[in-house]
């Protein structure tokens, strides 16, 4: 969410563009005016009821805002432990876990068994079955 007027319900491209015509380029400027002093800038469709409805839904988008700030401000506080890892760390070469050398094991003995299911392999050579009885 921004801080545009457009963004305030029933304000459209066409109204914004009055209104920053008018010296009102924020939600906060909107919000903090009364509904007389905006209907006396004589914008363009804004009499005084439309005048308290963009008021009002400028001021709880506003409050909405300052609320998303806050939180963005504490989620920001300190960083992460894996975003603290220095390039020293970073370039340390590490033995595999034990999970992966299983893996690895794993992956190797069932390559095995597959060779040993399809049969031997010859490695590059092109046999045909007219050389077998």
């Amino acid at each position: 969410m921004e801080d545009r007027l457009e963004n305030v319900s029933g304000i459209g491209k066409a109204t914004a563009e009055r209104m920053k015509a008018a010296g009102i380029d924020t939600v906060q400027k909107l919000a903090s005016l009364k509904p007389e002093d905006l209907v006396k800038l004589k914008i363009k469709g804004i009499g005084k009821a439309t005048a308290e409805k963009y008021i009002n839904s400028a001021k709880k988008l506003h409050k909405e805002l300052e609320h998303k700030e806050g939180k963005d401000k504490t989620q920001k506080k300190e960083p992460k432990k894996a975003d603290a890892i220095t390039k020293e760390e970073k370039s340390v070469k590490r033995k595999p876990s034990k999970e992966a050398t299983n893996l690895k094991d794993l992956i190797k003995r069932q390559a095995e068994c597959n060779i040993g299911l399809v049969g031997h392999v010859d490695h590059g050579m092109i046999m045909s079955f007219r050389h077998f009885p």
